[in-house]
């Protein structure tokens, strides 16, 4: 059976594709952000591996600040356009982008003083190949280095939640369905694009995806169990304090 990341991912890539190029203003920021919180931590990262890399938004952000940089992604359209947006940016020779899955981290080689995994890339599997995965960050992260996690705060997507909501972006539609499910706690969301075509909207594309959710305090013991003896928790790349109103929950691991 096809599991949802392979449908969303590498036979609908072109749907949540737009998305991912809507954020691109504004990613140089974050590195920018990222790095700084990690040398608070006492982290000068050389090398990093960006898993489930999408785009290449934060790949070749990293590309241009003299890192070393490898981008991982399960689609490989997602990984053509992440290759064509190195080479625009003139980074090809220290950006390596291939098709992967996170999956499969344990099986391959080396250390990296940075690995990454952005934009709510986390949870979507089961829990026993979720712990697998954080397991896999653990094992490319060099003693020196640290995982870098940015998601969703499962305490303010709860706090806020909505059954549905829509909004337009640059002549874009988009509508969003959700259904969470306490027993498990993972969201199951329909997400469809509509391009305006005069009064009318013409339907681009639906995707759906099965995200469990961590709350922070949880996501914090998943990564001491496969190895991280420091967790640190913030509500966002710039450092700031985690609370209940922080929409996004960012991770920095030490082993």
């Amino acid at each position: 059976m096809t599991h949802w990341t392979e449908e969303m991912f590498v036979e609908h890539a072109d749907v949540f594709e737009r998305t991912m190029q809507g954020r691109v203003e504004g990613t140089d920021e974050e590195v920018d952000q990222l790095l700084d919180l990690l040398d608070d931590h006492g982290v000068s990262p050389d090398s990093v591996l960006d898993v489930a890399c999408g785009i290449g938004r934060h790949t070749v952000e990293f590309g241009k600040r003299g890192l070393t940089v490898r981008g991982l992604d399960i689609s490989p359209a997602y990984v053509e356009s992440a290759r064509e947006r190195a080479g625009e940016a003139g980074v090809a020779d220290a950006v390596t982008v291939e098709v992967g899955d996170m999956r499969e981290l344990g099986a391959r080689d080396g250390e990296y003083g940075l690995v990454t995994n952005m934009w709510t890339a986390f949870g979507y599997f089961d829990e026993a190949t979720n712990e697998a995965v954080a397991a896999g960050f653990r094992e490319r992260v060099a003693d020196d280095g640290a995982l870098v996690m940015e998601l969703s705060n499962k305490e303010y997507t709860l706090g806020n939640y909505r059954d549905s909501h829509a909004g337009l972006d640059d002549g874009t539609l988009y509508v969003e369905r959700n259904e969470y499910t306490p027993s498990t706690g993972r969201m199951e969301t329909t997400f469809g694009l509509f391009e305006q075509d005069g009064d009318d909207y013409e339907h681009l594309g639906e995707v759906e995806w099965d995200l469990r959710l961590y709350a922070p305090a949880e996501l914090r013991c998943l990564l001491e169990r496969v190895g991280f003896s420091e967790v640190a928790l913030y509500g966002g790349l710039d450092g700031a304090p985690l609370t209940r109103e922080s929409n996004r929950l960012v991770v920095v691991a030490r082993p």
